[in-house]
């Protein structure tokens, strides 16, 4: 007796279960899921923030921290660094926006302490096809 017959497997389910098993253990060893909380970073800092934002390549959207200021409040926070994509900003998501309208929450933003959400992973794992849901992302903003 075959390990297939006993299990009843056919080997059709066998062939698609190694082929899933496959593509999980292939991912890239510098992959950054973007479903998984621990690589989000939350900071809350007055302004001027001392960051430095640039826009992502038009295929993705939103925008990153370039570059900190020396001795700006996010530097001498040390939470956030050069590569961070903005997601939020208090409770509104920014990820996606332009580099003006996400810009434009933080300039608006009327308390003392903002706070800044971050992705810690490049645009193409926050806004590739393995990036987080929207779904998934507009609930963790909102416990955040």
């Amino acid at each position: 007796m075959t390990i297939s017959s006993f299990f009843k497997f056919n080997n059709t389910s066998v062939n698609a279960h190694r082929n899933r098993l496959f593509f999980i253990s292939s991912a890239p060893a510098n992959f950054v899921d973007a479903m998984e909380e621990a690589n989000y970073v939350t900071s809350s800092l007055p302004k001027p923030m001392g960051i430095v934002f640039e826009e992502n390549d038009e295929e993705f959207g939103g925008i990153f921290v370039l570059s900190l200021s020396e001795g700006g409040s996010a530097e001498t926070d040390g939470t956030i660094k050069p590569g961070d994509q903005l997601v939020a900003v208090n409770t509104q998501k920014v990820a996606g926006n332009k580099f003006d309208d996400a810009l434009g929450v933080i300039v608006d933003s009327e308390t003392e302490m903002t706070k800044l959400v971050f992705f810690r992973g490049n645009e193409a794992q926050f806004y590739g096809p393995t990036g987080a849901s929207k779904d998934w992302l507009d609930d963790f903003i909102a416990k955040e």
